[in-house]
């Protein structure tokens, strides 16, 4: 049995300890949709896509819709997370999201088991669930889903654990290899670092955030060897990401996200450096979110393609995006 050994934050399940004192049944969602064009290339099938998951459809696109349920019991609950659209068919080809039961053993043990989205990182496939609308690099070829039983534990002092046993990674029907993954994760406050070991891929995750007033700061390392097999573009990379972010007003906030990337022995043959800052404006009217996003990708390779589909070396996309949330 080969293993994989990861280290999981329990920030990202999203489940508290200790007892409900009733019990409690939830419905959320969203929905959302997009507008894209691409400023430096052609806005059709030779322009389109930047490598990276989602939003990569010139002119008007849904996006996804997804609804969740959930239940709180005393000890017991389960979460179901159901997604349609582009957006869910590109991430997992069905509709199940998110599937699992858990059970509260007490105030400091958490047991749960079912199919979960991956933990690393800070972006997530819901779009309500991010500031930025487009994706990462890391996001769109790192691990993405889990499924497994998982164990976490509260250890006090903030620090929190967690451990699972799991089919490799994105398996999430049943399992014919015979290979299985074991995870462990910890984390304190805003600060977690993970390790995972499926097959031939390791994956190796850090996350750290600072607060300066209303400037947040969120920053992500993380480093994905994908063995032999490799992967889109390449074998391994490194991705080192910060997330600046301020609030101007009660309704208006600015982002930006600046992601650059390393892949060793890449699609061009060397090694590929690709650098993605990503200016993002989110203004919030009530319930719905409206997103202006301005997407650069500069590479040291001529990766990309320009308005006459000539190879180049970058690649410019605005995008305008609305979430609802309920």
């Amino acid at each position: 049995m080969k293993k994989l050994i990861t280290l999981m934050s329990l920030a990202v399940v999203g489940l508290t300890f200790g007892q409900e004192e009733e019990p409690k049944f939830n419905v959320s969602g969203s929905v959302d949709a997009y507008y894209r064009a691409n400023l430096t290339s052609a806005n059709d099938e030779d322009g389109t896509g930047d490598y990276s998951a989602f939003a990569n459809d010139s002119g008007f696109s849904l996006g996804m819709a997804n609804v969740t349920l959930s239940y709180e019991g005393e000890k017991v609950g389960f979460v179901a997370d159901m997604a349609y659209g582009p957006r869910a068919d590109e991430w997992n080809g069905g509709v199940v999201n998110e599937a699992y039961v858990y059970w509260n053993v007490n105030e400091k043990v958490s047991l749960m088991m079912g199919r979960f989205n991956s933990w690393m990182g800070y972006e997530r496939i819901s779009a309500a669930n991010n500031f930025h609308y487009s994706m990462s690099h890391m996001f769109t070829y790192s691990a993405r889903n889990w499924n497994g039983l998982v164990g976490q534990f509260d250890l006090g002092n903030d620090f929190n654990f967690g451990v699972a046993v799991m089919n490799p990674t994105d398996v999430v029907t049943g399992n014919t290899s015979g290979d299985y993954s074991i995870a462990a994760g910890i984390s304190k406050g805003d600060t977690g670092i993970s390790f995972a070991s499926s097959q031939e891929r390791t994956y190796i995750d850090f996350k750290t955030a600072v607060n300066l007033g209303n400037i947040n700061v969120k920053l992500n390392v993380h480093n994905a060897d994908f063995g032999d097999e490799g992967f889109a573009l390449g074998e391994s990379f490194t991705s080192i990401s910060a997330y600046p972010q301020i609030k101007s007003s009660d309704n208006l906030s600015w982002g930006l996200r600046l992601e650059y990337m390393m892949i060793k022995d890449s699609i061009v043959g060397d090694d590929l450096n690709v650098f993605t800052p990503t200016l993002t404006a989110n203004y919030s009217v009530g319930d719905l979110t409206i997103i202006p996003e301005l997407r650069l990708d500069s590479a040291s390779e001529d990766i990309f393609t320009d308005n006459d589909n000539d190879a180049v070396g970058g690649k410019t996309a605005f995008m305008l995006a609305a979430v609802y949330s309920f």
